[in-house]
């Protein structure tokens, strides 16, 4: 659960509309007083949700997206491609902020089908949100996902450490990275175009593996680091300069913010 000065900061926090602040609040109380599967948080165009098992890592995972804002930036008429979308936060998010345009990638069961449920949420009101039930690597094909206990620590290659929390095994379908890229350009028509990429430590094969060349199109990235990735920020930046891309100041320091000039 959140701390009491936590949950606070977000009940006052500007930046999340008036609805989210009081879906926060429900949520809070009915999980103390009348459990539910799920508890739903108004946000943007849609309505995001909150599972009670998971309550405390979707809570954080929110309040990564929408209270430390680790991925601001400017979302007015973009199209926003959330690799690695765990249950829609930051598509959330990004509509929210003025985005036209969402293509979520996730591969986890539990967590698609809440994403799928903000998405039809969203779409309800107009909005485009795109789901696709996939994780995103080099190549296409197919792999292990290694599920944990935590919701948000599912990943295609974990550590040696996480072992004493995986709780499953689920095969799933892998997206290659150019070809989502290639998607999401052929969607703006001439908007800009925004990645963000979590995909809990597999963001090195994943950006290393696909060539510069094919981020033509792309004007902004965020990849948020991992320490067991068998990469650092620096190689990733660096792989990605001959595209163009260079370093923008990042609201979090685990996020890797690469921009460039139109």
């Amino acid at each position: 659960m959140p701390s009491t000065s936590r949950l606070a900061s977000a009940l006052r926090h500007r930046g999340l509309p008036p609805s989210a602040r009081a879906g926060l609040l429900r949520a809070e109380l009915a999980r103390r007083i009348r459990p539910r599967a799920t508890y739903p948080i108004p946000l943007g165009a849609g309505t995001i949700f909150l599972s009670h098992d998971d309550y405390e890592i979707d809570w954080a995972s929110l309040a990564f997206v929408a209270l430390d804002e680790a991925y601001a930036g400017d979302y007015r008429g973009a199209v926003v491609v959330d690799v690695g979308a765990h249950k829609g936060y930051y598509g959330a998010y990004a509509l929210e902020h003025g985005a036209d345009v969402v293509v979520s990638y996730e591969p986890e069961t539990a967590n698609f089908a809440l994403l799928e449920r903000a998405a039809v949420s969203a779409r309800g009101r107009g909005r485009r949100w795109d789901t696709r039930p996939a994780a995103v690597g080099a190549e296409r094909g197919e792999a292990e996902l290694h599920v944990m206990g935590a919701s948000w620590g599912h990943a295609l290659q974990p550590p040696d450490s996480f072992a004493r929390y995986e709780v499953g095994v689920e095969r799933v379908s892998v997206e290659p990275l150019a070809d989502v890229i290639a998607h999401a350009v052929s969607l703006a028509e001439g908007a800009r175009v925004i990645v963000k990429v979590n995909i809990e430590g597999a963001e090195c094969p994943a950006i290393l593996c696909t060539s510069p060349s094919a981020w033509n199109g792309i004007d902004e990235l965020y990849i948020e680091t991992h320490p067991w990735a068998d990469c650092g920020a620096d190689d990733l930046a660096l792989h990605l300069e001959p595209a163009g891309f260079t370093h923008r100041e990042s609201a979090h320091p685990a996020v890797l913010r690469l921009g460039r000039a139109r």
